[in-house]
C-alpha cells in the first residue's frame, strides 16, 4: 500500500539547526523548476521502504567551490533533522518500525520541476541571512 498523502508538518513551522541556520516550512503551491541543485537522498527500510531525496537549489546564487563546501554539510545535517522529526512526530509514520540510512550525497546537478511530481515540499533554508530554496520528495510505501 502506498501512503496516499505527503508527511503533514503542522507542528513543525521552523527549526533552528545551528547558529546562524533556519529551516523554515513554506507552503507554496507555485511550481518550482531548478537546474542548478545538490541533492541528499535517505533510504527508509523496515515496515515502510522507499526513499527521501532533498535538493538545495542554488539557481541565481553565485558561489564557490569552498562556499559551496560550507553550505552543503550544513543542509545535510538540516535535512537530517527534518526528516527524523517529520518521521517521529507524524501520527501514520511514527507507529511503523523502520530504519533511516545514512545520507547518499550527490553533488552533481539534476533538473526538478514540481508540476511534474507529487508528494514534494518547500522550505527556505536561511543561512547567515541568505535563502536557499529547498525541495524534499517522498517516495515511500508501507510493506504489510
Amino acid at each position: 500500500m502506498e501512503v496516499s498523502k505527503p508527511i503533514e508538518l503542522a507542528r513543525i513551522g521552523e527549526i533552528r539547526i545551528l547558529q546562524n541556520v533556519r529551516l523554515i516550512h513554506r507552503t507554496d503551491m507555485n511550481p518550482i523548476y531548478s537546474k542548478e541543485n545538490l541533492r541528499v537522498q535517505f533510504t527508509l527500510s523496515g515496515e515502510i521502504r522507499g526513499a527521501i531525496t532533498c535538493y538545495l537549489c542554488l539557481d541565481g546564487h553565485e558561489l564557490t567551490a569552498s562556499e559551496r563546501n560550507y553550505i552543503f554539510p550544513l543542509f545535510v545535517e538540516s535535512m537530517n533533522i527534518l526528516i527524523g522529526r517529520q518521521v517521529s512526530l507524524d501520527d501514520e509514520l511514527s507507529s511503523f518500525k523502520m530504519k533511516l540510512s545514512s545520507p547518499k550525497l550527490s553533488m552533481n546537478s539534476m533538473e526538478i520541476n514540481t508540476a511534474l511530481r507529487s508528494f514534494t515540499q518547500k522550505y527556505d533554508l536561511e543561512l547567515d541571512s541568505i535563502q536557499f530554496t529547498v525541495l524534499t520528495e517522498y517516495n515511500l510505501e508501507v510493506l504489510n
